[in-house]
């Protein structure tokens, strides 16, 4: 038993003795392919926009209790009575954007929360433009809402209250990818990548290349090496 596990053990030695052997003659391959994958990530990262990402929460409050399942469906009730494009226009008012109507409803993400909030986020390359957005929009909403709901908001019947109740603070962290992070891990997945191709090629391959391939392929020592000449090189 004791010779059975010795021999398991060398046979795990020598199979990755092999494989490092293997990635060592293809080195350049495998690290070309790390490099690559590397730089195109942090340079895809470099290149894009950076990115903060803003939130305000507004609570909408019943004049009634409805129960523990009704905040979040009257929230979304709420938002789809509002939420229109006069609702933009008076944000961009607001908050002061310079840009185009269409790109601030595109950075613009607003939900009901299940506990009957309505999350009011938004994106900007400017952590103050974006805290600036979302306060805006947020204020916004809640001044709506509270004029719509004197004459009945929800089915001309429910009057509700809204009121900011997280006002957005200005983000310190941008919240997009990291370069240097996804640069790391792309260059990692490279060695994977290039270590896989490196094995295939060498299993394809045919010809030994010195005496250590031999023996890697005869699992046995070489004691020598005997050159191939061609009939050229004989003339």
């Amino acid at each position: 038993m004791r010779s059975t596990s010795r021999q398991a053990g060398g046979r795990e030695d020598f199979v990755l003795s092999e494989i490092l052997y293997i990635l060592w003659q293809r080195v350049f391959l495998v690290g070309g392919i790390a490099a690559l994958m590397a730089l195109g990530a942090l340079g895809f990262g470099l290149l894009r926009e950076p990115a903060y990402t803003a939130g305000a929460a507004v609570t909408i409050r019943p004049e009634i209790n409805l129960g523990e399942e009704a905040p979040e469906a009257l929230a979304q009730e709420v938002l789809g009575s509002v939420a229109n494009r006069e609702l933009v226009e008076e944000a961009i008012r607001r908050s002061g954007w310079e840009g185009r109507g269409e790109e601030f409803n595109e950075r613009l993400e607003v939900s009901a929360a299940s506990s009957g909030e309505i999350s009011v986020r938004f994106s900007a390359p400017d952590p103050e433009r974006a805290a600036a957005a979302a306060n805006a929009y947020a204020g916004a909403l809640a001044d709506r809402v509270n004029e719509l709901s004197e004459g009945g908001l929800v089915g001309g019947t429910l009057a509700v209250n809204a009121a900011v109740e997280r006002p957005a603070e200005v983000p310190e962290r941008r919240s997009g990818p990291r370069p240097l992070f996804n640069g790391a891990l792309a260059g990692g997945l490279g060695i994977v990548l290039g270590g896989a191709l490196a094995l295939v090629l060498e299993a394809r391959a045919r010809d030994w290349r010195g005496a250590r391939d031999v023996e890697l392929t005869l699992r046995a020592p070489v004691l020598g090496v005997i050159p191939e000449y061609r009939e050229e090189e004989r003339t």
